[in-house]
């Protein structure tokens, strides 16, 4: 439970405060007061006001503040529309009002819609205390510096998102999105581990001309993935939507239709 929270006048103050008080970030408050958050902090530092929340373009790329919430962003038509369609997989408005796009990738939830889509569309992090730094590293090296801003530089190929549920407002089985250009294969997958995955064996296979049909793809993913058995599904049923929808997404980047 709450019990002190803290209003700081600057990032810097912020980022002071956070290390000082061994407190965590707050922002739009979805993850940290989400029902099945395993987050039960008893100190805060609220980030209202500070992040930016505008979408500029700077050069060749995009930079989007990371205090956007995530309707924003879907509203925005300068945002890729890969990102803005993950953030509309988010069912309640009432939350998209609320969520906000850094808070999203800090919380590093395994069935994240937004984050599949950042790492197939290259994206980056500027920190006010780290630098910039890729996304996909972020997550990985379990970085906790306060993102400033989200960068997405110009990239190459069609990017496809999508995720697997059972109605609306579930909670997925899967979420996904894939990019293929010339020598370049993204596939980032959630849900079938406790962070967003690459499927980087797959990808290479892609990107030499090894796998070029769906029935290619999927025999691949197959043999990539193994996921345990859920609340809800099977291991092996799982493997089947992954393998499916991985393999169907590939040849849509691929502009190959069945």
């Amino acid at each position: 439970m709450i019990q002190h929270a803290y209003k700081p006048a600057s990032l810097e103050e912020a980022v002071e405060l956070r290390n000082k008080e061994k407190a965590i970030y707050l922002s739009g408050g979805t993850q940290v007061n989400w029902a099945g958050s395993n987050l039960h902090p008893e100190k805060v530092v609220l980030l209202e006001g500070l992040l930016p929340d505008t979408v500029k373009k700077v050069n060749d790329r995009l930079e989007i503040g990371a205090g956007i919430t995530l309707q924003a962003l879907m509203d925005t038509r300068d945002v890729p529309e890969p990102l803005r369609r993950a953030a509309e997989f988010i069912f309640s408005r009432s939350v998209r009002n609320m969520a906000t796009l850094g808070g999203n990738i800090a919380a590093n939830r395994t069935d994240s819609y937004v984050i599949p889509a950042l790492i197939a569309l290259n994206a980056w992090v500027k920190t006010v205390d780290g630098g910039e730094i890729p996304v996909e590293e972020y997550l990985t090296r379990g970085k906790d510096a306060l993102i400033e801003w989200v960068i997405l530089p110009e990239v190459a190929g069609r990017c496809v998102v999508d995720r697997a549920a059972l109605s609306a407002a579930a909670y997925p089985t899967l979420t996904l999105a894939v990019r293929v250009a010339d020598g370049e294969t993204v596939i980032a997958v959630g849900c079938l581990a406790d962070h967003v995955i690459r499927l980087k064996a797959v990808e290479e296979n892609i990107t030499s001309g090894e796998l070029t049909s769906e029935e290619a793809v999927f025999n691949a993913v197959c043999e990539a993935v193994d996921p345990p058995d859920s609340l809800k599904e099977s291991g092996p049923y799982r493997k089947y939507i992954t393998a499916t929808m991985v393999a169907r997404a590939v040849m849509e980047c691929m502009g190959v239709t069945s």
